[in-house]
């Protein structure tokens, strides 16, 4: 709209994760060759006085008795924010961060903290974690995490008890494990995923990152193509529009395991529909 001059754009991406050759990038130097202005804030780790501050919001204890505790979080996450707030959650899991009845003030074993294992790598840390939780909880988080970084409850029912685990077989859940969604209500709990209304989330992509990586990568194509027919077949034909971009990607994704000549007819003109109804959108 060239008569609108009052238009605001606000995105996000990591610098990291992009070279001078990406789409992004090109897009921004046209941007700034067409004359539009473009702010850039950078937001890095926050600094080794803001996690102090921070951990001592957290526990409700002066920042002065919380100085050399933060001191320790800080050489173990550089101060990045999810990694400080994910090594706080294991120490408290640990019960090296635990909340003392008798004195009703948090307290903490500084020689176990400094002695705990460094890991530079956030997504190993929320692996870890992820892989600490309970089976079924494990399989939920697993199978969002093949869906996307958000999914409707009604789209993850159609193919969640449908399916069983990551160990090489895809079964009927048993009983013990039939409400996946106790499930994610549990990762919800855990601060791993959220819900808003019917749609469960990632907290942050890291955790979704992780959570996908524990797939085996032999499996994730096969597990793609199973969601995506599940959630094809469940769904009523005056409803498919609904769920066809979430259906032809997960189907793309597996394509490589669809080998008959009318299965692969039958995405291409799938892939043709989600395509017309992008470009009309």
């Amino acid at each position: 709209d060239t008569e609108n001059n009052n238009f605001l754009f606000i995105g996000s991406y990591r610098d990291n994760e992009i070279n001078n050759t990406h789409l992004l990038t090109e897009y921004l130097k046209e941007l700034r060759r067409e004359k539009i202005t473009i702010s850039a804030i950078n937001v890095g780790c926050i600094s080794k006085e803001d996690v102090n501050i921070l951990i001592s919001d957290t526990i409700s204890i002066p920042q002065h008795l919380t100085k050399s505790f933060s001191d320790i979080v800080y050489k173990n996450t550089g101060g990045n924010a999810l990694f400080v707030t994910q090594f706080l959650q294991s120490l408290w899991n640990e019960g090296v961060l635990l909340f003392s009845l008798e004195t009703n003030i948090w307290t903490w074993d500084a020689s176990a903290v400094d002695a705990k294992e460094i890991i530079d790598d956030v997504g190993v840390l929320m692996g870890k974690k992820i892989n600490q939780l309970p089976i079924g909880c494990k399989h939920a988080i697993k199978m969002l995490a093949c869906v996307g970084s958000k999914c409707d409850k009604s789209i993850l029912k159609l193919f969640m008890s449908e399916m069983e685990g990551m160990q090489g077989s895809m079964r009927r859940l048993n009983h013990e494990r039939s409400d996946q969604f106790l499930f994610l209500d549990f990762a919800v709990d855990e601060g791993l995923v959220k819900k808003e209304g019917h749609d469960y989330f990632f907290a942050h992509d890291e955790i979704q990152n992780a959570a996908y990586s524990l797939i085996p990568e032999f499996e994730r194509g096969l597990l793609h193509k199973r969601i995506g027919n599940l959630i094809f077949d469940h769904t009523p034909d005056d409803r498919v529009d609904d769920v066809l971009f979430l259906v032809a990607d997960q189907l793309n994704r597996g394509s490589e395991f669809i080998k008959e000549e009318k299965e692969r007819m039958e995405l291409a003109m799938l892939n043709l529909r989600a395509g017309e109804k992008a470009m009309s959108s």
